[in-house]
């Protein structure tokens, strides 16, 4: 597993990958123990070579960013099928987990739903922070309400 950071809004993102595309972003003063927290122990190096430029790029100036999830077997049908919609929300936008539970046709499902978002691997590119509450509060978000609101005002202001 090999990880590449870039300097994002004022802090630092971080991906990590496999050769089968993005497993995890990190926003995380330390992303290797941030990584390290979801997935154990696990051997990560730096990457010699710069892959995801673009998709930093795309991401600050706009544009839909062209990714390969690789979920690594990990989460249950649920919950990839909704890191899937994630990745489909659209920049600067935001919906609730209700309106996100009725996308995915699962109405009845909020809470699984929110869940599962909270469980998303690949902050900022599977779109979680555009996930709030029915009452418009943030709710929560892995790298803190801080970042979450920071996203949202970014992609709302950049369009």
């Amino acid at each position: 597993m090999q990880y590449e950071t870039y300097d994002f809004l004022g802090g630092h993102l971080t991906i990590f990958y496999s050769k089968k595309g993005m497993t995890f972003v990190s926003l995380a003063e330390d992303p290797v123990a941030d990584y390290q927290a979801w997935f154990g122990e696990m051997t990560v190096k730096p990457s010699q070579e710069r892959h995801y430029g673009s998709a930093v790029s795309d991401y600050l100036a706009g544009r839909r960013v062209d990714f390969t999830p690789d979920w690594q077997g990990r989460g249950t049908e649920l919950q990839r099928e909704v890191w899937r919609a994630l990745v489909e929300t659209n920049f600067g936008e935001t919906m609730t987990y209700a309106t996100l539970a009725n996308q995915i046709g699962r109405p009845t499902a909020v809470r699984a739903v929110a869940s599962a978002v909270g469980k998303n691997p690949l902050l900022v590119f599977a779109g979680c922070h555009r996930i709030v509450r029915s009452d418009g509060t943030l709710g929560q978000y892995r790298a803190g309400q801080n970042w979450k609101q920071k996203l949202i005002d970014f992609e709302r202001n950049i369009q």
